[in-house]
């Protein structure tokens, strides 16, 4: 029989390799993934509209139901850092790397910008004040519903940009996982001044998967929130938001008759299927 001491030293040894050759066994594809670009369509309306709507102290008149302060808008503005200065003759900023800054030489990815969301936020009173926005769609009548836009695969971080003018204000991103749970994921203080980019980690407790087929459960942005702190002016305070992109893993494991665990297909192979019949037609 091993002494105590070696047992337990075995038993770690045999874990770690354990997980290792556990870890090995899930292959996984990373992709960057752009969720959200602000871009405008041919006619010149936003490809996907979005609304600001603020609490009770952001109205003119009724504090209940008084007009909006906020005003949203789609400019022409993006951070230079990412996309470079306006390209020539497109009105746009186009981002290029290669080893000089001849056009021949360069190799341009895909990520162009035209376009970022214009906030202005004001308030008739100081405090916690907070501003939601909301992604929309818009219906054959001509009506628009808050409607969360869905990520694809599992996600490990979001980034976005942001531009400040150094009040002190702060933000959260709202996802909504497919139980129709909602995560409230901290962004930061956006006190600076100029375009930053903005990281948020997923956490590992959020779940985008389950043991059952189809496992792949992704999630959804709800909104963003953008808070005043208690002692900041709210007369009017204005910030740019643009590329809103992620970085999720889109592995989807291949097995014999995987396609039967994708939902579409499903679908469209019902639309064909034979029916059993009905039980009214069936003899007792």
């Amino acid at each position: 029989m091993l002494p105590k001491n070696k047992f337990i030293a075995l038993l770690v040894v045999s874990l770690f390799f354990s997980a290792l050759l556990f870890g090995q066994q899930r292959a996984t594809i990373l992709q960057t993934i752009v969720l959200e670009d602000f871009e405008l369509s041919d006619d010149g309306s936003p490809k996907r509209y979005w609304t600001a709507i603020p609490d009770r102290f952001g109205r003119k008149g009724s504090v209940a139901s008084g007009e909006s302060m906020q005003e949203l808008m789609w400019v022409k503005a993006w951070p230079e850092a990412y996309f470079g200065t306006e390209k020539a003759n497109a009105g746009r900023g186009e981002f290029f790397y290669g080893p000089s800054k001849s056009e021949g030489n360069l190799v341009r990815y895909t990520d162009v910008s035209k376009t970022s969301l214009a906030i202005k936020l004001a308030y008739n009173r100081q405090g916690y004040r907070v501003t939601e926005l909301f992604p929309l769609e818009k219906s054959a009548d001509g009506k628009f519903k808050k409607t969360p836009i869905p990520f694809r695969g599992k996600v490990r971080q979001v980034d976005f940009w942001v531009w400040g003018s150094n009040f002190d204000y702060f933000m959260e991103m709202v996802l909504i996982d497919y139980r129709g749970v909602e995560h409230r994921l901290e962004v930061g203080n956006i006190r600076h001044v100029g375009w930053k980019n903005f990281v948020v980690q997923m956490p590992n407790n959020i779940p985008q998967d389950v043991t059952t087929i189809p496992s792949n459960r992704p999630l959804s942005l709800v909104k963003y929130a953008i808070w005043s702190n208690p002692k900041e002016r709210v007369s009017g305070a204005t910030f740019y938001i643009d590329h809103i992109k992620y970085l999720a893993d889109v592995y989807e494991e291949l097995y014999d008759g995987y396609q039967l665990g994708d939902p579409e297909y499903v679908k469209n192979i019902k639309e064909k299927a034979a029916a059993q019949p009905k039980e009214s037609d069936i003899l007792q």
